[in-house]
């Protein structure tokens, strides 16, 4: 039997399902067109979405395409069981992301925003955990993401951490152009062979590094020129500057 033969959806999730399904990627291109052309065959209007009888008998007809052994049947099978398993894992409308190991503040998202990533992830990288929580393992599996189940109001909250957070690392970078733009030659991303100090948005901290397109001779001017130095000067006496990674040699400076 064809794993897609074994594809069993609860009746209200079948549009949410083809919906999911025709979001994914294929390495298989022609997927997504046996998908639209299996809609176009129940739905004759392109301009209308099926409803839920009709995607049942979407369905149903890629099911068969699936069992059936044609071009691309095991990859599309995989893809309606990933789907398939992320509807089974999703049940709750917010989730709190944390990222493991941690890095940054936590973040939420939205039932739906979930669905499609776990689907997208496949059932070999989504785990379900503890309380509802999913954990989604990075495609090296060297970090992670857990997604815990919160309520409306946590998730209003967090939200407003985050932006928050957001604004704040915009003060303190506009703050920073302007402390070293006098002093220092700011990096110019518009130009093949432009270098200078970059001054970047990392999640909710500032960092400010050495850029060079294609010199990279020029990073001595941040090393043994002083650059850095003069930058962690500069930005001492307005803002708490840190090094990168703890490292009196660190490529970059943190605000």
């Amino acid at each position: 039997m064809s794993e897609a033969s074994a594809v069993v959806l609860a009746g209200a999730s079948k549009r949410t399902a083809l919906r999911l399904l025709r979001r994914r990627s294929f390495s298989a291109g022609y997927l997504p067109q046996v998908i639209d052309l299996a809609v176009r065959e129940v739905v004759r209007s392109q301009f209308d979405e099926p409803d839920e009888r009709e995607a049942a008998l979407v369905h149903q007809r890629l099911a068969r395409y699936a069992a059936n052994g044609r071009p691309g049947s095991a990859q599309l099978a995989r893809a309606m069981l990933d789907v398939k398993h992320a509807l089974n894992l999703v049940r709750h409308e917010h989730y709190r992301a944390s990222a493991v190991p941690e890095g940054g503040l936590d973040t939420t998202v939205s039932a739906e925003q979930l669905l499609e990533l776990v689907a997208e992830a496949g059932r070999d990288r989504v785990l379900a955990a503890q309380g509802g929580a999913l954990v989604v393992l990075a495609e090296d599996e060297e970090a992670s993401t857990v997604y815990r189940p919160v309520s409306a109001a946590q998730a209003k909250a967090l939200r407003q951490a985050a932006r928050s957070a957001k604004e704040e690392a915009i003060r303190l970078y506009e703050g920073a152009v302007e402390v070293l733009r006098p002093h220092v030659r700011l990096a110019d991303w518009s130009r093949d062979d432009g270098y200078g100090v970059a001054v970047d948005v990392i999640r909710d901290e500032v960092s400010v590094q050495w850029w060079s397109a294609a010199l990279p001779e020029f990073l001595a001017l941040w090393e043994q020129g002083g650059v850095r130095q003069l930058c962690a000067a500069l930005l001492s006496d307005r803002f708490t500057v840190s090094e990168g990674d703890g490292s009196p040699h660190a490529p970059a400076l943190r605000i």
